[in-house]
């Protein structure tokens, strides 16, 4: 049968699973355009994932030499030396880094009030928001500044950063644009998607702020000022953490050591957080069907509909497999827990 030969097909699909999809799709995750190319890309990742019975892990794949996309190439020798039509681009170049000090919001100045709850699972990711979060570090140093400021800046460099990752993506197979604005044809559900999911938003209640999104909900932002223009900055531990993820890359897993110091911040800092991890930890143990987690989690979170359940499994797996908690593919249709998982279920890093 030709590779191009399509057919036509009526599949009935639940109408929250719909609006779930349609939701990634406006907001730009993952670079689709339409519910098509999203139904298909999920069916060849599940025929994948259900006919290899084994993982065998090759390691990256090496670079290849493509098109400049109007990034910036690292300035080493070896880059000098690549023509001017072409340019190596790697996972090494989406490599954190940030200023090692800067401007501290004191904790009893600060105005964030999150909502104290585990993440929606449309954040999927946590390397987007320690990345957004090295470009407030960058913008504060001095002194902080208006929010909406950094929104504007933070969206603008998130676009530009989203064109190298596509370039990495198309390349090299991996993918790596989750959360990132990459479809200019959706640039404003793009650029909301970025905001909700990957940074937060904010909104004045009584003489404080409350807030939704990982870096409020981290405690690694803070807001200060006028409720009507309010200022933004990194707190103490924002500084702390952000000097442990410095040097991580958009590449899965991150490091072991990284993932620890991570995770003890938002144990500490994060609770409900921690605990979307610790019993997708658990309901996985030595082995798991998607059906086994969905109930699991259905047990714990009893307020939760069955589309949030799915939803937000489906995210705290994704963000378990990024630090190295989860397998990267299921092996006989079961998630299966890494060294580093079994540690942490075992309260080795506790």
């Amino acid at each position: 049968m030709p590779g191009n030969e399509q057919r036509t097909m009526r599949i009935p699909i639940p109408v929250p699973l719909i609006r779930e999809m349609d939701a990634v799709i406006l907001g730009g995750v993952g670079g689709y355009e339409t519910r098509a190319e999203f139904i298909v890309d999920a069916i060849q990742e599940r025929i994948l994932e259900l006919s290899v019975d084994s993982i065998e892990e090759a390691g990256p794949p090496p670079p290849t030499p493509i098109e400049r996309v109007g990034i910036a190439p690292p300035a080493d020798p070896v880059a000098q030396q690549t023509s001017a039509s072409a340019v190596t681009f790697s996972m090494p170049m989406t490599a954190l880094a940030a200023p090692a000090a800067g401007f501290v919001v004191p904790d009893v100045d600060d105005l964030n009030r999150p909502a104290k709850s585990a993440l929606f699972g449309l954040h999927n990711r946590d390397y987007p928001s320690l990345w957004a979060l090295t470009k407030l570090a960058s913008l504060t140093v001095d002194q902080p500044i208006p929010i909406e400021d950094y929104f504007s800046d933070v969206l603008k460099v998130a676009w530009e950063f989203g064109e190298l990752l596509l370039a990495i993506e198309k390349h090299t197979g991996s993918k790596c644009t989750a959360l990132f604005p990459t479809n200019p044809k959706k640039r404003k559900p793009a650029e909301m998607g970025f905001r909700s999911f990957a940074v937060g938003d904010y909104r004045p209640e009584g003489d404080a702020f409350a807030t939704s999104g990982p870096l409020f909900e981290w405690r690694l932002m803070a807001l200060i000022g006028d409720r009507d223009a309010p200022l933004v900055g990194l707190t103490e531990s924002g500084w702390k953490l952000l000097g442990d993820v410095t040097g991580i890359s958009v590449e899965e897993p991150h490091p072991p050591e990284v993932a620890r110091a991570f995770f003890s911040h938002i144990a500490t800092h994060a609770p409900e957080d921690w605990k979307g991890f610790a019993e997708i930890l658990r309901a996985i143990g030595h082995g798991a069907t998607r059906q086994d987690v969905l109930d699991h989690v259905a047990r714990v979170w009893t307020s939760w509909t069955d589309n949030e359940v799915s939803t937000n499994s489906a995210g705290y797996i994704a963000r378990a497999r990024e630090w190295g908690l989860v397998e990267p593919k299921q092996i006989k249709s079961q998630y299966h827990l890494t060294h580093l998982g079994h540690a942490y279920t075992n309260g080795e890093n506790l």
